[in-house]
């Protein structure tokens, strides 16, 4: 072999130990790093409810055919928040069908305690929330914004309630005779 080919040869050798040296050296190195991790799950989310409901069975408060003037007929209807976020309660009204009897229909709205649907026996007053017209009503509180008779309702109570009276006589006016007026009302809790 010449010298030369021995001299390649040699750092050829050299190199290659170098490389085993190096990588022996990457792997002990590696192998000696201290490590640790922690961590925080599982993280979960849960929206809350807004829930409302009332005692009236799917059935309308008022069905009076042939009402007479100045003989009020009185309903009450009572409210329940069973949500799980603070709310307010607010209640409107709305036209659905009609002539005009509502420009005749003068009622009163209280909140209160006591009584339920088809029975007021035990209401009592906190507030009146309303006085005027059927039209009044329905003109003035016609969504939540400008709802009327709102309470203030505690998320994840248990249950929530307000009994609301309705006391609606027809005025002694000869221009009423005949007229319909049918009306919806509506309560709606938005949370705070």
């Amino acid at each position: 072999m010449s010298t030369a080919a021995r001299g390649r040869s040699f750092h050829l050798a050299i190199g290659l130990l170098s490389l085993l040296f190096v990588s022996a050296l990457v792997v002990r190195t590696s192998s000696s790093v201290f490590s640790d991790t922690t961590d925080n799950s599982p993280n979960q989310w849960t929206a809350g409810d807004v829930t409302l409901i009332d005692d009236d069975s799917g059935s309308a408060m008022f069905t009076v055919t042939n009402m007479k003037p100045t003989t009020p007929e009185t309903e009450c209807i009572t409210v329940t928040y069973q949500g799980s976020l603070d709310a307010g309660v607010r209640f409107y009204g709305a036209l659905t069908a009609g002539d005009g009897l509502e420009d005749y229909l003068n009622v009163t709205v209280e909140r209160g305690s006591g009584g339920s649907f088809g029975d007021c026996t035990g209401f009592s007053s906190d507030a009146t929330v309303y006085t005027g017209t059927i039209d009044g009503l329905v003109t003035t509180h016609s969504d939540f914004a400008s709802g009327a008779g709102s309470w203030a309702a505690t998320g994840g109570a248990p249950d929530d309630d307000m009994t609301y009276q309705f006391t609606v006589t027809l005025q002694d006016d000869n221009a009423a005779q005949g007229l319909t007026a049918t009306a919806t009302f509506t309560w709606e809790a938005q949370n705070t």
